[in-house]
């Protein structure tokens, strides 16, 4: 039995998500990291997607094969994954005929059934009117800032189904605010994850004579704030600063992002690495910091795959990386879509060998102490015992508890170019 392992009988688990490797993002690396958990602590995953988008899927293949063999979990696919705009970014939902039979036969023998991402992509809606299961959960990762279109047209649809949730999870606070507007009740908050394993710093700085190396990570959607950073490049060039930006991600806009480079005279500082999942650990543990100018984000994975590889933060102040950057663990927040803001915290830390190396070591900490996959996986395991014990929320041995309180995010350690 592993460490850790509860001891009751396993659970047989259906993970329903739209979005699943080989498709990149936050909730795809939550769906694999929290699946493969669970099943090393001896339950039976079964993650619920569509198929890869074209032009993915001998990659999905070889994804599920190594899913089956390496991680644990096994992975059914129904219908066709087709992209959506939404909320400032590209959601993904599922297309193909006979669909919610589908979705109810791949569900049909689970204890849990987890919806997961539900805003607003169809597998999870179907899967929570379909299940049957004894314990029905839900994982919300959306932050969206005023109204949400697809929410309050679809209000009566998306309520319908979230009434067969025994419990509705948010990655963050953020999300639980946005959502209450229009499905109020009680939310139990469970965080997005990190593998330490995985993701973790260099034993000791490599002196490889290359310029300090500046990481994005995100796709090219304008929240994500590429443009600012290319800004920011090139305020950083005029100071006669030596410098790489690594650009991890790519979208329909890159031609956009690839002609402001140019027109701002960086093109030769930057390096456009394409989507890539199985190198990014090691670019994150050799880069000097990692640049987050996302002004919209309802938690902050990013973040934490800077922390677990011991590098500093520069990230644009918004409500979801307000959720990581708080109660001790280290970051300097900037001015969003402020390219001067962005381009002074960056020297500031770049200039800063010690400040560096302390918040590489204390967000490290934080990583292993907050978010390490173990951690989540034994709350999101303790919500479906709940569940089937049949105890209700926010009750210890049949005796109410009191709600726990919610921290207020700390200032951040420095801010730069915010209006006094």
């Amino acid at each position: 039995m592993s460490p850790g392992r509860d001891r009751r009988r396993p659970l047989r688990i259906a993970m329903v998500t739209e979005y699943a490797y080989p498709v990149l993002g936050g909730i795809s690396e939550h769906v694999h990291f929290l699946s493969k958990e669970l099943a090393r602590r001896g339950h039976d995953v079964s993650v619920v997607t569509s198929a890869a988008p074209r032009g993915m899927r001998e990659r999905a293949e070889a994804q599920d094969v190594l899913a089956r063999e390496r991680d644990g979990y096994r992975t059914t696919r129904v219908g066709v994954s087709v992209p959506l705009p939404s909320n400032g970014s590209i959601a993904r939902i599922s297309v193909g005929v006979n669909l919610k039979r589908a979705v109810a036969r791949a569900i049909a023998h689970a204890d849990v059934v987890h919806a997961q991402g539900l805003a607003p992509p169809m597998l999870g809606l179907f899967a929570l009117r379909a299940s049957r299961a004894p314990c029905t959960v839900g994982t919300f990762h959306t932050y969206f800032d005023g109204g949400h279109l697809g929410y309050r047209l679809g209000h009566p649809y998306v309520s319908g189904a979230l009434d067969a949730l025994d419990r509705r999870i948010a990655v963050s606070q953020a999300c639980v605010l946005s959502l209450e507007q229009y499905f109020p009740g009680p939310y139990d908050i469970v965080p997005n994850g990190i593998d330490c394993d995985l993701f973790h710093p260099l034993p000791a700085p490599v002196a490889d004579g290359a310029p300090p190396r500046i990481l994005f990570v995100g796709r090219f959607d304008p929240r994500n704030g590429l443009h600012t950073l290319i800004d920011a490049a090139r305020l950083l060039k005029e100071q006669g600063r030596a410098f790489e930006v690594q650009v991890v991600g790519d979208g329909p806009a890159r031609p956009i992002y690839e002609r402001q480079a140019r027109r701002a005279g960086v093109w030769d500082r930057i390096r456009w690495l394409g989507l890539l999942k199985d190198e990014r650990p090691d670019l994150y543990r050799n880069a000097t910091l990692l640049a987050a100018p996302c002004t919209l984000a309802s938690f902050g994975v990013v973040l934490l795959e800077a922390f677990a590889s011991g590098i500093p933060v520069v990230a644009a102040d918004n409500v979801g990386f307000r959720q990581v950057i708080r109660d001790g663990a280290p970051g300097l927040f900037v001015r969003g879509e402020d390219a001067a803001a962005l381009a002074a915290g960056i020297g500031r830390v770049l200039d800063d060998p010690a400040l560096r190396a302390d918040w590489g070591r204390r967000g490290r900490r934080v990583a292993e102490e907050r978010y390490a996959w173990p951690t989540v996986a034994r709350e999101v395991e303790r919500l479906y015992r709940e569940v089937l014990d049949g105890r209700t929320p926010g009750r210890v041995d049949g005796v109410p508890a009191p709600a726990p309180a919610i921290p207020v995010a700390q200032p951040p350690i420095m801010d730069i170019g915010r209006p006094r």
